[in-house]
């Protein structure tokens, strides 16, 4: 997919600056052919060769190497393999080439499918509160009761022979059936002319999602500030750390772990310095269009910031690979909790001295997907909930334990996936636990590295999953949900019968 979209763009740019081929080919010391080749993605193109294009057509790597253009890609084959929208006979081919040579039009078609999903979730929300809200059928019932106790009183009145007490009772209970009816009407008036009751979808999220993939989870600039921050806390020790305490109250941190107090202090620090450093890296972003999105970046990059400074960059990589990535070790040794310590690993890119590669999902129990760091030739699903065989789904079943497995993709693609089950707030009486799963991933190929894929045997244990049921050609899975777009076949008798029973 890289390659095809890095062809299409030299074409692009190449023509978009007016040259040849023959042109550009003199330039970098290939042969016309070879770069005709080279724009059809019928022949690769090395680093060094497209460093030579890039400086002759003025763009950066990053603008050739596909990484934006990959996830739109993406996007639209999850688009497409979205039941309401997708087409049984097949999904729509080329979607590489759809996006190498018209990638604005790729990212319209993105935008409109969000409207849609914001128009789409607005009508579900309204058909739900009119059907099961209990604010509308209890306010109905008060309206009928009302109204049933007037027509009542109204005949008695109406009858006469009534004593003058009487009167007066029978007169007070229409008064106050009336204004019991006139407050109930009120209320269903001021239900239905709310303004604030549109539901969208978490556009400027995604937009956020884009923002730190684009920048590869890595912002230099927050780390530097991290290192030069004074209160660096051997072994999570900071309740002792007086810089830290200082100005700030504790009142508004009623939480029940300590490592989540010590993370929001944490957390107003980064908001105090390193407010200029944020807005810079905010300020401007292609990936952030709107106020919100930007909002929503300055806050996850000030979370970002306030776990560099609990988790050095360096003293953190090397516990790490001391401790081979067991992320219980690495909680003990910093004071943070399991998902903070699992989120410090993802953004372990900094050049030349990167940790193991690893994708980042979380999930509520209901599949809805909070939190997604995708890994190349390993999509997390945006738009639906991802295989039910992920183990991000079955460490619900056993809350604060570690799930594992290896799991190979259709592309033959295999990785180590390890998930848990953590309490996000204290428990309630009365109230289910709040459990969100934090799942991990990386390459087969660096398991050696990791303590979870310690016993596991990738030789014959390998579990073969898919992305989302709509993109896996897997018909055979009886864990399947939906038909497959891809193979366009029906799923076989013996699939049907496991899942019927």
């Amino acid at each position: 997919m890289t390659q095809k979209l890095t062809g299409l763009k030299i074409r692009a740019y190449r023509k978009e600056r007016g040259l040849t081929q023959a042109d550009l080919a003199q330039r970098v010391g290939i042969s016309a052919p070879y770069l005709n080749l080279i724009e059809g993605n019928r022949r690769p193109v090395g680093d060094a060769l497209l460093k030579r294009i890039c400086a002759e057509l003025d763009v950066g790597i990053a603008q050739l190497d596909g990484g934006a253009e990959r996830r739109l890609v993406q996007a639209l084959e999850e688009l497409a393999a979205d039941p309401r929208i997708g087409d049984a006979r097949g999904r729509p081919a080329n979607a590489e080439e759809l996006v190498g040579r018209h990638p604005d039009w790729s990212d319209f078609i993105l935008r409109l499918f969000r409207a849609y999903e914001d128009q789409r979730q607005a009508v579900l929300a309204l058909a739900d509160r009119l059907n099961r809200d209990p604010f509308l059928g209890e306010n109905v019932h008060q309206m009928l009761t009302s109204a049933a106790s007037l027509s009542s009183a109204a005949e008695i009145l109406a009858g006469g022979n009534l004593s003058e007490e009487e009167r007066r009772r029978f007169d007070a209970i229409v008064q106050a059936d009336g204004a019991r009816l006139s407050k109930t009407a009120r209320a269903l008036l001021g239900f239905f002319d709310n303004t604030e009751m549109r539901i969208r979808s978490a556009t400027p999220s995604e937009h956020v999602d884009s923002f730190i993939l684009q920048e590869n989870n890595h912002f230099p600039a927050l780390e530097a500030l991290a290192e030069s921050f004074p209160g660096s806390f051997p072994h999570g020790g900071f309740e002792d750390a007086a810089p830290l305490r200082e100005g700030f109250s504790e009142s508004g941190h009623a939480v029940a772990a300590p490592e989540t107090r010590r993370f929001a202090l944490m957390k107003q620090t980064a908001h105090r310095i390193g407010r200029e450093a944020v807005a810079e890296i905010v300020s401007g972003h292609l990936a952030l269009p709107s106020e919100e999105s930007r909002d929503l970046a300055r806050a996850a990059l000030h979370s970002y910031l306030a776990g560099a400074m609990l988790m050095p960059y360096e003293r953190f990589l090397e516990a790490a690979e001391r401790h081979r990535y067991d992320i219980n070790a690495l909680c003990r040794q910093f004071g943070v909790s399991y998902e903070q310590a699992a989120h410090r690993l993802v953004t372990l890119r900094r050049p030349g001295a990167e940790g193991v590669p690893f994708a980042f999902m979380r999930s509520d129990v209901s599949g809805h997907v909070t939190k997604r760091l995708p890994l190349p030739g390993l999509a997390l699903p945006r738009y639906t909930t991802a295989c039910p065989l992920w183990v991000i789904y079955g460490a619900f079943q056993t809350p604060e334990i570690t799930v594992r497995l290896y799991g190979e993709l259709p592309s033959g693609d295999q990785f180590l996936f390890f998930a848990r089950a953590v309490d996000k707030t204290p428990p309630r009486v009365g109230y289910p636990r709040k459990l969100l799963s934090v799942m991990m991933a990386c390459p087969a190929s660096e398991a050696g590295r990791v303590v979870y894929g310690d016993g596991l045997d990738r030789g014959s244990a390998v579990v073969p999953i898919g992305t989302v049921c709509r993109l896996c050609p897997r018909e055979e899975c009886v864990y399947r949900q939906e038909e497959p777009l891809i193979a366009g076949s029906d799923i076989s008798d013996k699939r049907r019968m496991a899942t019927d029973i």
